[in-house]
């Protein structure tokens, strides 16, 4: 194999993983440009040299599975668990392709490695489109949103306010963190509670609020959101 063969090698590899990894970045992924391009040109290059460096004794298959191995390492470093959920598989599963792409680059398959891109790429937009309106439709709550409601009132509308309450939280798309009820003496009861909604489900919160306000008994109705920053995959 040529010199020219071998840079050629690595700068299709290098091209192909700074494309992947510009996808990565526009989605603020912790593995972005410099983590892909450095995965798909390291492939590549331990592909050629178990081509060319270690003699007719040479394996590529076992240069494969080191490769893959290592990969495997890289990979559990992005996957992150935070309470009940865990982030950053599809970082980890990427990176994966990202080197499956350079050993291809690097045996000489050019017909695979484009392949194996478009795939990628594939899977990053359209699919990523269809699997967020299926979470959509399908009622997910958002993990990176929580909702605060603060209901006061007045004991004898205490009834009052757990039916708007319940038949607003009894459907779907609603997950309960925490709940409370405490009462001031005989004048005053304050409700509180704090949970996750599905994108459907928010738009409803404007309407709870008015509803709770609207009730005789209830002498303030709040609520707030946060968002919670976290790596989603």
């Amino acid at each position: 194999m040529s010199d020219r063969e071998l840079i050629l090698r690595l700068a299709i590899s290098l091209l192909f993983g700074l494309i992947v990894g510009v996808e990565r970045q526009w989605h603020h992924k912790n593995a972005g440009i410099k983590t892909n391009t450095l995965v798909a040109t390291g492939s590549t290059a331990f592909a050629l040299i178990s081509l060319r460096g270690f003699g007719p004794t040479n394996n590529p298959a076992a240069v494969a599975a080191g490769v893959v191995t290592g990969i495997g390492f890289i990979g559990a470093g992005v996957i992150l668990r935070r309470g009940g959920s865990v982030q950053g598989i599809n970082s980890a599963a990427t990176l994966w392709a990202t080197a499956s792409m350079g050993l291809a680059i690097g045996q000489g398959f050019y017909k695979l490695a484009p392949v194996i891109l478009a795939a990628v790429l594939l899977i990053q937009f359209p699919m990523g489109w269809i699997s967020k309106l299926i979470d959509k439709r399908s009622g997910l709550v958002s993990p990176r949103v929580l909702y605060h409601l603060k209901v006061r009132f007045t004991p004898s509308g205490g009834d009052a306010v757990r039916a708007a309450w319940s038949s607003f939280a009894s459907r779907s798309g609603v997950s309960i963190v925490s709940y409370s009820e405490t009462q001031s003496g005989e004048s005053e009861a304050l409700l509180e509670t704090s949970f996750g909604l599905s994108e459907l489900r928010s738009r409803e919160m404007t309407a709870l609020g008015h509803d709770l306000a609207g009730l005789p008994e209830v002498t303030l109705a709040h609520w707030s959101s946060e968002t919670i920053v976290t790596e989603t995959d």
